[in-house]
C-alpha cells in the first residue's frame, strides 16, 4: 500500500508539472485572463528586471519553498510560463458560459511544449498557488510567457510611424470592458527622437480600445491583424528589452545540462529530414536554436528564400514599462527581445555550473542581479549584460558556431514533427538553417545597439540605501506623478538589500502604502484606482503631527532593537497645491527636526513656493525643488534629477540607539553593526551632531574589515563634504578637508573630539561624514566570500562599524538662539 501511494503521488506530480505544457490555459493561470483587475496591465507592476528579481526573491524567501537554484528555476517555468496564449473571438456575439476565449495556439507554444515536457522537466510539483498573490503571479506569468498579440486596435494606418502603447489611460467603466488595451498613434516627427527603450509620448485623445471577452464582437477585430503588435514575455533592462522566459529557460537548461535523445523528442514520429544528430544539448533548444528553428520552419513555409532574424520595438515608457510594441507584423519568430533573452540565457546557462561551484548557496535572484548590474558581473566583469556583444562572440559565434548550426538543424527537424502549420516542407532544411544562423550573426553585430559597459560604468559607483517617505499631494494627476515616483524608486534601488519606500497622504499623513522593500508590492498597492479613491489636498499641520508620532515610534523600536546604523531617512513632499504654512506647522517641523535629527526633509513643488516653505527645511537653498511634470508623464528624468540628487546626498545613518525619541542623557557605550560593500563601490555615512555636541575624550569610530575579498578598503572622513572619498572629483577648497586612510589590517580609528567647538547650537554644528570605499584592481576575478543573508552579492566585502561613547543631545533647549541665528542667516543672504 505504501508503494502504491508513492506511485500515485509520482503520477500526480508528473501531471501537475505538465499543466503549462497542455493545449489549454493552465488552471492556476486562468484568473489572469478572467479577473478584470488582473487583465488590466496597469494594475500590475511594471515589467522590469528589478521587479522580476524582486518577485523571485519573494519566492526564495517563502518558508514553504525550500529548493536550490536548479530546482527553483524549473519550478518557476513549470508554474508560471505558458507561451503562446492568444485571445479567440467567439463565433457568436456572446462568449459561451464556462468557456475561456484564450488558449495557447501561437507558434511559440509548440517549442514551449517540447522544452517544458521533454527537456527541462523536473520531478517537483508546481509551486503552491498561494506562493505569490494573484497580482504578482500574473505579473510573473506575463514576464515569462512569449506571445505576439496581433489584434487590431484601430488607427493602424499610422503604425509605420513607430506608434507607442499608452501606459496611463483615462478612466472608463470597468463593467463595459474586460480587455482594455489602448493605443496612441503619433506622427513621425514626434517620434523622431525616441530610442528603442521608448519614452512615453502620447496624446490622450488618440486612445482606442477593443472589447471581446464577454461583450459584443469588436468590429475592429474583424478587419485583420495589427501592423504594430504587442510582444509578451518581455522585461525592461538598461541594456535592452529581454525575453525573460528565455533567460530562465537557458539557466534551467544549463543548471541541469543534458543531452536529450532525439527519439525522445519526436515520440515515434517520423523525421523527414536526414543527417540529424542523435541528441540535442539542453542549453540550445531552450534558447538560440529554439527561436532559430521557429524562424526556419515558419518562414520556409512562407517561401522566404532568406530567413529574417530580428524585429525591433519600443516600450510604452521607461518609467512604467508594461507594453512592448513591435514595429512590424511580419517575421516575428525571433524578435530583438528574444535574441537578447536567448543570448543571455545561453551565456548564463553556460556558466551557471561554474558559478554554483564558486558559491554552492547561490540564488537565482543573485545570478540575475549580478548579470544585469553595471559592474562586476557573475564573478567576472566580462559576464554581464552590458558586455553582450563580446559574449556573443565568445560563447556563440567564435567557438560554438558549428554546434549552433547542427543543434538548430536537429531541433528544426524535431519541431517540424510537432508544429502544426499550413504546408509541408519537402526540401531540405540545411540552407534555411545556414541562412538563419548567418543572419543572426549579422543582425547581432549591426542592429543590437544596446548600452555597453563603458557607458554603464560612468554611472554611480555607490548603492543608495535610504528609507524614503513620500508625502503625496493627491491633487497631482496620476498620469503625471506615477512615472515620477516610479523613477525615484528605481533610482534609489528599492529592494530587499537596498532602500525602502513608504507612501503617505499629504491630506493627513495617513498611510497609502506601508513601508516596503519590495518594488512589486509598492506598484501592486499604488494604482490609479487607489490614487483616485483617497482624499486630496495638503494639510501640513495634521500631516507633520502624524509623521512625528510615527517617527518617534520608530526611534523607540530602534532603541529596543539596539539599531546602530543603516539606511538614511528622507521625507519627501511632492506638492501640487498651495501650502498653508503657519506657526503650528513650523512648530511641528521644529520638533521633528530636533527629535529625529537624521531625518532630511525635502520639498518638490509644481510651483515656486520658496517663500512659504523655506523655514521648514535644513538647507533652504538645496532642499526645495520646483518640478514641472507633464500631463502625459514624459521628461521625468530631467524633472526629477534635482530631487534625486538631494536624496543621494543624505548618507547612511550612524546613531546612538539609546537616545530613543526623548534624548535622555544616555551614552552609547560600545556598540557596532556589520555592513557590506560591493567591490569597486563606496558607502557613505553621516553622523548628526546630536550624538557628539558636547565633548567626550573617549568618543570615536572604529572601522574594521571582518570579511575576505579582493582589493583594499579606504576609509575617508570630512566635515565639509557629505560624500568624502579618495580621488574625489570635488574641488577641495580647504586643506585637509578630506582625510583618507587605507584599511589594511586591524582597524581605522576616527576620534571625534571637540567637533562642535565654536558652535553655540546643535543646529549650527555640521554633521560628520565618513565613507568606506572598496578599491579593486581591474580586471579581476571575484570570489564568493559572503554567505550571510544580508549579502546582496556573494562577493560583497563585510566590515564592522563600531561606535564608542556617543551622547544624546537635543536642541530643544536652544530654540531662542536657533531662531536668532536663523534670522541672522537670512539677513546675510539678503545682502
Amino acid at each position: 500500500m505504501f508503494w502504491l501511494t508513492i506511485f500515485v503521488l509520482a503520477i500526480v506530480t508528473k501531471v501537475q508539472c505538465q499543466l503549462t505544457a497542455q493545449s489549454s490555459v493552465a488552471p492556476e493561470l486562468r484568473e489572469c485572463y478572467t479577473d478584470r483587475l488582473l487583465i488590466d496591465r496597469n494594475n500590475l507592476p511594471p515589467m522590469t528586471i528589478q521587479v522580476l528579481i524582486d518577485i523571485i526573491q519573494q519566492v526564495e524567501d517563502n518558508p514553504n519553498v525550500n529548493v536550490d537554484l536548479r530546482q527553483l528555476v524549473i519550478l518557476l517555468l513549470q508554474t508560471y510560463r505558458q507561451d503562446g496564449i492568444e485571445y479567440h473571438q467567439p463565433e457568436t456575439n456572446m462568449a459561451s458560459p464556462g468557456v475561456l476565449p484564450f488558449s495557447p495556439t501561437f507558434h511559440s507554444f509548440h517549442r514551449h511544449r517540447i522544452v517544458q515536457s521533454r527537456i527541462i522537466q523536473g520531478n517537483q510539483q508546481v509551486l503552491p498557488n498561494n506562493t505569490l498573490n494573484s497580482y504578482l503571479k500574473c505579473t510573473l506569468h506575463h514576464m515569462l510567457s512569449t506571445v505576439v498579440d496581433a489584434r487590431l486596435r484601430g488607427n493602424e494606418n499610422q503604425c509605420n510611424q513607430l506608434s507607442q502603447y499608452r501606459a496611463l489611460r483615462t478612466s472608463r467603466d470597468l463593467t463595459q470592458r474586460l480587455l482594455k488595451d489602448e493605443v496612441e498613434i503619433l506622427d513621425l516627427k514626434a517620434m523622431s527622437s525616441v530610442d528603442t527603450n521608448g519614452q512615453m509620448r502620447h496624446n490622450p485623445k488618440d486612445d482606442v480600445e477593443y472589447n471581446g471577452v464577454d461583450g459584443l464582437k469588436s468590429e475592429r477585430q474583424l478587419l485583420g491583424d495589427s501592423q504594430c503588435p504587442l510582444l509578451g514575455g518581455v522585461v525592461y533592462t538598461r541594456w535592452g528589452a529581454v525575453s525573460a522566459g528565455n533567460v530562465l529557460s537557458g539557466i534551467a537548461g544549463g543548471a541541469q545540462l543534458q543531452r536529450v535523445p532525439v527519439r525522445e523528442l519526436v515520440k515515434g514520429s517520423v523525421l523527414e529530414h536526414p543527417n540529424v544528430q542523435e541528441y540535442v544539448t539542453s542549453t540550445y533548444p531552450t534558447t538560440l536554436s529554439g527561436d532559430l528553428a521557429e524562424a526556419v520552419l515558419i518562414q520556409t513555409r512562407r517561401g522566404n528564400p532568406s530567413v529574417s532574424i530580428g524585429a525591433a520595438g519600443n516600450w510604452n515608457s521607461t518609467q512604467a514599462p508594461r507594453y512592448f510594441m513591435l514595429h512590424s507584423r511580419t517575421n516575428l519568430e525571433m524578435t530583438d527581445p528574444e535574441i537578447r533573452g536567448d543570448v543571455d540565457g545561453f551565456v548564463l546557462g553556460s556558466i551557471v555550473t561554474s558559478a554554483l561551484e564558486s558559491s554552492s548557496s547561490l540564488k537565482l535572484s543573485q545570478l540575475l542581479d549580478m548579470y544585469y548590474s553595471p559592474r562586476n558581473g557573475v564573478f567576472d566583469p566580462t559576464r554581464r549584460a552590458c558586455n553582450r556583444r563580446d559574449l556573443i562572440q565568445e560563447f556563440i559565434t567564435n567557438n560554438n558556431l558549428p554546434n549552433l548550426i547542427s543543434e538548430t538543424y536537429t531541433f528544426s527537424a524535431v519541431l517540424d514533427t510537432n508544429m502544426l502549420l499550413p504546408g509541408t516542407i519537402m526540401r531540405g532544411l540545411q540552407d534555411p538553417v545556414a541562412s538563419a544562423v548567418n543572419n543572426f550573426q549579422t543582425y547581432t553585430s549591426n542592429n543590437l545597439n544596446d548600452l555597453n559597459c563603458v557607458v554603464s560604468e560612468t554611472s554611480l559607483d555607490y548603492r543608495l540605501k535610504t528609507n524614503l517617505y513620500i508625502v503625496l499631494d493627491l491633487s497631482w494627476p496620476y498620469q503625471s506623478i506615477y512615472p515620477a515616483i516610479s523613477y525615484l524608486l528605481d533610482s534609489i534601488e528599492v529592494g530587499k538589500y537596498g532602500s525602502s519606500v513608504t507612501l503617505l497622504n499629504a491630506f493627513d499623513g495617513s498611510v497609502i502604502v506601508n513601508t516596503t522593500f519590495s518594488l512589486s508590492e509598492f506598484h501592486s498597492n499604488y494604482t490609479q484606482q487607489t490614487h483616485w479613491s483617497l482624499p486630496s489636498g495638503v494639510n501640513l499641520e495634521s500631516t507633520l503631527t502624524n509623521i512625528r508620532i510615527s517617527m518617534h515610534s520608530r526611534l523607540e523600536n530602534e532603541r529596543i532593537a539596539n539599531y546602530v546604523g543603516g539606511n538614511s531617512t528622507v521625507l519627501l513632499f511632492l506638492i501640487n497645491t498651495a501650502i498653508n504654512n503657519n506657526q503650528a506647522v513650523w512648530e511641528q517641523t521644529r520638533i521633528l527636526n530636533e527629535t529625529v535629527p537624521d531625518l532630511r526633509i525635502l520639498f518638490a513643488t509644481s510651483t515656486n513656493q520658496f517663500d512659504r516653505i523655506w523655514n521648514l527645511v535644513r538647507d533652504m537653498h538645496n532642499d526645495i525643488s520646483v518640478i514641472s511634470l507633464t500631463s502625459d508623464g514624459t521628461n521625468v528624468e530631467n524633472n526629477m534629477n534635482t530631487v534625486l540628487t538631494n536624496i543621494r546626498k543624505v548618507g547612511r545613518r550612524v546613531i546612538n540607539p539609546a537616545c530613543g525619541s526623548t534624548y535622555s542623557d544616555t551614552p552609547s557605550g560600545t556598540r557596532q553593526f556589520d555592513d557590506y560593500v560591493e567591490p569597486g563601490y563606496v558607502n557613505f555615512y553621516s553622523i548628526s551632531p546630536n550624538y557628539f555636541f558636547h565633548n567626550n575624550d573617549n568618543r570615536k569610530i572604529r572601522i574594521s574589515r571582518t570579511g575576505a575579498g579582493v582589493g583594499n578598503l579606504i576609509v575617508c572622513w570630512s566635515r565639509m563634504y557629505s560624500q568624502p572619498r579618495q580621488n574625489s572629483s570635488v574641488v577641495v577648497v580647504e586643506e585637509n578637508a578630506v582625510t583618507c586612510q587605507t584599511l589594511t589590517s586591524g582597524n581605522v580609528e576616527i576620534r571625534l573630539q571637540h567637533l562642535c567647538s565654536g558652535f553655540y547650537t546643535i543646529n549650527s554644528c555640521p554633521f560628520f561624514y565618513f565613507s568606506v570605499q572598496s578599491v579593486v584592481p581591474t580586471p579581476t576575478t571575484l570570489s564568493a566570500i559572503c554567505t550571510e543573508n544580508a549579502c546582496r552579492f556573494p562577493y560583497n566585502i563585510r566590515y564592522q562599524v563600531q561606535i564608542e561613547e556617543f551622547g544624546c543631545y537635543s536642541s530643544g533647549a536652544s530654540i531662542g538662539v536657533s531662531i536668532g541665528l536663523l534670522l541672522v542667516t537670512i539677513f546675510l543672504n539678503l545682502l
